[in-house]
Formats: structure tokens, C-alpha cells, sequence
């Protein structure tokens, strides 16, 4: 159906449910750090830690992968994701912040496999210009993901005697059920093959590829800029501009389905327009959300400011990986994929890290101009590769 394979479609249905836990931290763990920190200013170094997770975790991931195939990596991931659920409920019943820091970031380590998910879903595609629609579709699986872990930390915030240890032990159901369904994934032969008889690959090579360069800068800004807006959107809303639980949730809530509904469209998008011009659209919705986010802090603007930050992630990270995907050869796969995921999540920790103290200091004006650096940057370095390629191709 639609040019993919079994696998493809399966892990559709896998991502709500390996997804939903990263929802549901970001909604909740920054009111888990502010009770358990000692200073309100580490609030958001749970969410931090989980990207750093996150980052660690990307190169492992992708080597295992390499060794012993995705399935069992997937399978193992999926049932560390629900022991470590159940370690960051323990924790915040027994006030032990140290101890959600570390159930957080094993989280971030198996996140890091769920991400491989797009890799594994371009190789179930029926042929290589079909990658992006591969990546799309299971993107959209992640709407459902924004439903189910928001719902979850939600409904089980006073489920038992501290707040969200309820959400956090209901959680790790989820990932249980995200190992079910793994249990039908099929190795691929000759993406094992192609992963077994990897030639050396140095990193240095990547400078010489300017498509490799700018699909990784492409992903990775999208990620940091929208983790350190996003990072910083429920403790603004809640704790500072006093908006109701209700009002952010929403928030959030539109803003992951923002990051994933456009990928009914966006793989079609990249067949018809090319990675690069989404990308630089992406980009340009990056700059929306600052003149929106600059007019109020009304629960409105902060809606569309974080629907325009989803969108613009949409078309950065689907367009960087389907850039990618078209630039490396089957042997070079996997060092590839864990170079540019551990560029991503390196970024995303350090931009996640940084919004709490930012936001306590400086307030969210900040955020703001801090978040419109990188994403001015990346526009006149693409503009001037579009016009040198135009040029030679003229």
C-alpha cells in the first residue's frame, strides 16, 4: 500500500506506543523537577537529561543495529523504556531526584533506537524515492503518540499519593505494548548484509558532501531550536504567565500534533519540490514563530507559536533525513545515521538544558531571540548554497 512494505506499516503502529513516554515528559517533567530540585532553575534538567540520553544512546543504537540487526535492539529498548517508567514513578513517590534524572535519561538511550524507526521504514519502502513518504507515514503515528502520553500523565496525575508517579507507572504499559508488535517485525537480509560489510568511514569525508552537511544542520537545528522553545513553553505558561494546566496541555498537545499532521503531505511535498525547498519552508515558519511569539503571551499566542515551531520541525527533520537517506551508500548507512543522530540529540540536550536557567533569568522574550539565531543562520548558509548550485547549473 502506497509503495511500502510490511514493515513499513508496522511500525506506524509501533511508534504511538514508543512514542507516547517522550509526550508525556515533556509535558510533565518540568513540575516534577520544580517539586523535586533543589533550585527551580534545574526544572527542565530532566527533559535536558533525556536528550542527553537522547545523544549518548544515538551511536550505540546505530552499531548495535549494525551487529546484531533492528529487531532485537528494538525489542530490548522497549522493555528498558518501561523498567525505567517504573524507576522515575518509584522516584518521584520517594522524592529521589537523582534517581528520576537517571529513569529519565535511560529513556533518552531508548528513544534513541525508537528514532531509528525512520531508517528502518525508508528501507521497508518499495523504492528509494518513496523514503520520504516512508518517513511521513510513520510520523503520523505520532500524533496518536501526543494523545496517549498526555492523556496518560494526565489522567494519572493523582492516580497515586504524589503527583505524575501515577502517569509515570501507567507509562510503562505502553512501551509494553510497543513490544508486542515489534515481536512481527522482520529483519531486513540485505540491510544486515550491507550493515556487516561496512567499509571504514571517516568523519572528516562529511565535509567534502554539502548535501550530508546541510541534511544534518537541517535536522539538527530543527530539533535544538524546537526543543529549547518547546522546553521552555509549559513552565512559561504555567509558572510564570499563570495559564491553566488545561491551557498548556492544549498547547502541547497542538504543538506534537503540529510536528506530525503535516506529514500527511510532506513526503508528496519532497517528491514533487526536493528536500532542499522544504527544508528552506521549514526555516521560514521558524521565523512566524517569532513574530507571533513576540506579539503577547496570551494561552492564543502561545498556541501558534508552538504550532508554527511543529510545522517548521515537520519539514526540517523529514526533509534532513530524506536528504540524507539520498546521500549515503548502503555500506555507510549506519555511521552515517549515528553520526548525524548524535549531532541531532548533542544539540537538543544542550538547547533543552539551557532554556530553564534562560527562562528564570531572562524571561521568555530571551527564548525567543536566542531561538531565532540559528535558524537566521542556517537560511543564508542554504540560500547561498541554492544560489551557488543555480549558478553552476546555469
Amino acid at each position: 500500500m502506497f509503495g511500502l512494505g510490511r514493515n513499513s506499516w508496522l511500525l506506524v503502529l509501533v511508534q504511538p506506543f514508543a512514542m507516547a513516554i517522550s509526550s508525556a515528559i515533556v509535558l510533565t517533567s518540568g513540575f516534577v523537577g520544580k517539586a523535586l530540585a533543589p533550585s527551580p532553575q534545574w526544572a527542565t534538567l530532566p527533559i535536558s537529561l533525556m536528550v542527553v540520553g537522547l545523544s549518548i544512546g544515538a551511536i550505540p543504537a546505530a552499531l548495535l543495529m549494525q551487529r546484531f540487526g533492528r529487531k532485537p535492539i528494538f525489542l530490548a529498548a522497549m522493555l528498558l523504556s518501561s523498567l525505567c517508567s517504573l524507576l522515575a514513578a518509584w522516584a518521584i513517590h520517594q522524592s529521589q531526584f537523582v534517581f528520576f534524572l537517571l529513569a529519565i535519561a535511560g529513556i533518552g538511550a531508548t528513544l534513541a533506537v525508537v528514532q531509528q524507526f525512520r531508517f528502518a521504514a525508508i528501507e521497508g519502502a518499495n523504492h528509494p524515492s518513496l523514503g520520504g513518504r516512508a518517513v511521513s507515514i510513520l510520523m503520523l503515528g505520532s500524533v496518536a503518540a501526543a494523545v496517549i502520553g498526555t492523556e496518560t500523565a494526565t489522567y494519572g496525575r493523582q492516580l497515586l499519593a504524589v503527583d505524575y508517579a501515577g502517569s509515570y507507572a501507567l507509562l510503562s504499559f505502553s512501551t509494553l505494548i510497543a513490544f508486542v508488535l515489534l515481536l512481527f517485525f522482520k529483519n531486513n537480509p540485505e540491510s544486515a548484509a550491507a550493515g556487516q560489510s561496512a567499509s571504514h568511514f571517516p568523519i572528516g569525508a562529511i565535509f567534502k558532501r554539502p548535501t550530508l552537511l546541510i541534511a544534518i544542520a537541517a535536522a539538527s537545528v530543527g530539533y535544538s531550536v524546537m526543543a529549547f522553545v518547546m522546553t521552555a513553553t509549559p513552565l512559561a505558561m504555567h509558572e510564570i504567565h499563570l495559564h491553566s494546566l488545561a491551557s498548556t496541555k492544549w498547547v502541547i498537545q497542538s504543538h506534537i500534533m503540529a510536528m506530525y499532521l503535516p506529514s500527511l503531505i510532506t513526503g508528496e511535498l519532497i517528491r514533487r519540490f526536493g528536500s532542499l525547498k522544504i527544508i528552506y519552508v521549514g526555516l521560514l515558519a521558524f521565523l512566524l514563530t517569532t513574530v507571533v511569539a513576540f506579539a503577547g503571551a496570551e494561552v492564543v499566542h502561545y498556541w501558534w507559536t508552538l504550532v508554527l515551531l511543529g510545522l517548521g520541525w515537520n519539514f526540517l527533520f523529514i526533509g534532513g533525513t530524506t536528504l540524507l537517506a539520498q546521500n549515503y551508500l548502503p555500506e555507510e548507512k549506519f555511521k552515517i545515521q549515528a553520526i548525524n543522530d548524535f549531532s541531532i540529540f548533542i544539540l537538543q540536550a544542550t538547547a533543552s538544558f539551557a532554556a530553564g536557567a534562560i527562562l528564570f533569568a531572562q524571561g521568555w522574550t530571551a527564548i525567543i531571540v536566542i531561538a531565532l539565531i540559528p535558524t537566521v543562520l542556517l537560511i543564508l548558509a542554504l540560500t547561498a548554497y541554492l544560489q551557488r548550485a543555480r549558478t553552476r547549473s546555469g
